[in-house]
């Protein structure tokens, strides 16, 4: 049994470097202030807005704290729910990031969700969102864990209400 570990463990860090084609990466431009995208991206106590995933934590974003990551995959109110730790949370990079994991250091699967903003052009009035999730892990390279191609689609969905919900506030 040790040695069954041990070859897990082998193909786990040597997987670790290996980019899944299940990553998921959407921009979309959001014509808003940066400001103004990050205080409802930020609030994630309210995120009404986003009908297919919630973060709940006891306290506010910040790196290092855990919570419950619930998941409707096809945005319903029907939730499957995992653990999940906060990466960088940063104000000033307005940079939200999250992970969850399986198995010995997520060598079966580990997933790192990022959400950032960047302010586009002049005038301070555009804003672009990069919704970005990277999965590593055994699971991952069988094409199992999770219903990629459905996250693909909410992905977008989110940044696209995102969108209207900050879009639609005076």
């Amino acid at each position: 049994s040790n040695h069954k570990l041990y070859i897990l463990e082998t193909h786990c860090q040597r997987r670790k470097q290996t980019m899944s084609r299940y990553n998921i990466s959407h921009e979309t431009i959001i014509n808003a202030p940066i400001t103004k995208v990050w205080k409802e991206l930020i609030a994630i106590d309210d995120w009404s807005w986003n009908r297919w995933t919630k973060l709940k934590t006891s306290t506010p974003p910040k790196e290092g704290v855990v919570g419950k990551l619930l998941a409707s995959y096809e945005g319903n109110d029907e939730w499957n729910e995992f653990d999940f730790t906060f990466g960088k949370v940063s104000e000033s990079e307005y940079l939200l990031s999250w992970m969850g994991s399986v198995g010995p250091g997520g060598c079966l699967f580990s997933g790192h969700h990022t959400m950032e903003l960047e302010e586009v052009g002049k005038g301070g009035k555009k804003t672009k969102l990069i919704h970005r999730e990277e999965f590593r892990g055994i699971l991952v390279q069988l094409g199992l864990g999770l219903p990629y191609e459905t996250l693909d689609r909410n992905y977008l969905l989110m940044n696209e209400a995102l969108k209207e919900c900050v879009e639609g506030k005076k």
